[in-house]
Parts: C-alpha cells; structure tokens; sequence
C-alpha cells in the first residue's frame, strides 16, 4: 500500500475557513471570515435536496452564508467516497484493488506516531464502509428521501440501486450513514469555489487541549463544556473579536476545525495527506510540523 504524499496547506490572509460538521438531516458550518475577527455558526437543513445534489446543496450554503466564498478553504468531517471508490477524476469510478485500510487512515496514524513518539494514541476512526453499504441503506424504506436522491445521484455510476423497497432496520444507524451526506458536500463546496479537505475533530481537540482529557461525547455537559474551552482558546490566539461560543457538541467539532486550521497557519504546521482516489486530509498541528514533500 502506497503512503500518502503530504504537503503543508497555505491559505490565502484574504479567504473564509470553513468547519462543516455533517449530520443525516443537517450542515453545522463554522465561519471564520477572511479577516478572522469573527466566528459565526450556521444550520443548513437537508430535508428536500433533489438532483442535482451537490448544485442543490451548493445554494443552500451561499444563501446562508453568503456567495462570495472563493479562495475560501473547507474541513469536513466526513470522508469524500466510499472506500472502493475513487474520486481521483472527478467523475466517480470503481477503484481497481480497494484497500481493506484508507491509505489516508494508515497514513494518518503513522504521521502521528513519527510526530509524538508513539503517544498519539487515542485515534478511533471508523472504517469508511464500501459502496454496496450506502446500496443497502439507499434499499431500505426507512431511507430518508434525500438520502436516497443523494445516492442515486453521485454513486448511480459505481453501484446498482435495487428496484423494490426492503423492510427493516438500516445497518450501522446514523454513524455511517451520515457519510452520504458528505460525499455530495465536497462537490458542493468546490462549486462554490471552496478548496475542502477531509478533517477529524476528535483529532483536532486533542491536538490542541493542552493536555486536557476529552471526555467521551456521552458525557454531554462536561463534554461540551471542555470543548468550549478548547475552542476559545484557539479563538484567542488568532485574536477573533467576535467568538460566538458554540451551543451544541456538533457547532464545537465543526468550529474546532475552522480554528486550528486558522492557528496553525502562522507556524506552517497545517498538513495535507493526499490520496487521489481517496481525496484530501488536512491535520492542523500546534507547533511547527515536519513534512516530509512527496
């Protein structure tokens, strides 16, 4: 299996940074606007998005937000495709000789094992199922309808949608199948003109917690309440003035990604792993990183 080539990500001074955290139903997008005094949150629903998917999803975005997004850099915390599928040209392929790994999460585990000597740990990062799962889910009566026009739009060329309806439960709960959602966001953003990555929140508060132990999401008060910090933190070192502090665990993932991308900029320490067929991995390190250019 090849490994990742990595490079250090520059964003332009004069550009937005996106956070987007994906649900089923929603988009909880962080903004960090171009001259990085202000972080505001926004709620994109979902419920009615028809083909074309990403064009859909695309307009929703600038009307909340605004249109002007170009230059403007995007973290998702979701991956680009299925894992046996390849994103490399645009248009969606099977991939010839699929992994049972990413090479983005092979890769990303081993840059944190160089970087911190073996006690970056606590990486628990759920397997990107194949496309015949989002097949099975797309099956079920109880797929949500936009759900399925998200499928059969992006996927109809890599997988076979069966005719009839099955009954009973979907495998996996919302855990995966949120991921539908963020294989239309990528092309939604890059519509918008928006450079989008990859990006993992869990990682992201750990990077920059000082030390502080993240507790469990399940511990929802306490959970929220140290995220909060983490991201104020961030707030303060990039000197925004007008910090909305996130209400929910979703707005704090999604704003902890627009943040550290922000922090980490001035260090150079803001890394890409690339993998064409499996897209773009941006790691937001505190301090200055290694990179090793391939």
């Amino acid at each position: 299996m090849s490994a990742c080539a990595q490079r250090k990500i520059v964003i332009a001074t004069d550009a937005p940074i996106f956070g987007v955290d994906v649900g089923e139903d929603y988009l909880d997008l962080a903004m960090l606007t171009a001259d990085r005094t202000r972080l505001s949150h926004h709620r994109v629903p979902l419920e009615g998005i028809t083909s074309p998917v990403a064009e859909s999803i695309a307009r929703r975005i600038a009307k909340d937000v605004g249109p002007d997004l170009g230059s403007g850099v995007a973290l998702v915390d979701s991956p680009r495709t299925p894992r046996d599928v390849d994103c490399s040209i645009g248009t969606l392929i099977m991939r010839m000789d699929a992994p049972a790994t990413r090479v983005i999460d092979v890769s990303l585990r081993e840059l944190l094992r160089t970087t911190f000597n073996g006690t970056m740990t606590q990486l628990a990062m759920f397997p990107t199922p194949l496309a015949s799962y989002f097949a099975g889910c797309v099956a079920s009566s109880r797929c949500k309808p936009h759900l399925r026009a998200i499928a059969e739009d992006l996927l109809a060329s890599v997988i076979r949608f069966p005719l009839a309806s099955t009954a009973g439960s979907i495998a996996g709960g919302t855990f995966t199948r949120f991921m539908l959602v963020g294989f239309a966001v990528f092309p939604a953003l890059e519509r918008l003109g928006m450079r989008a990555f990859e990006a993992y929140p869990d990682l992201q508060m750990r990077l920059w917690s000082d030390g502080v132990q993240l507790p469990p999401k399940r511990s929802h008060g306490e959970a929220l309440r140290v995220r909060r910090e983490i991201c104020a933190r961030l707030a303060a070192i990039i000197k925004v003035t007008n910090f909305e502090t996130p209400k929910t665990l979703d707005e704090a993932d999604a704003a902890v990604l627009a943040l550290s991308a922000a922090a980490s900029c001035s260090t150079e320490s803001l890394i890409e792993l690339h993998c064409p067929p499996e897209g773009r991995f941006a790691i937001a390190f505190k301090g200055r990183a290694n990179c090793h250019r391939t």
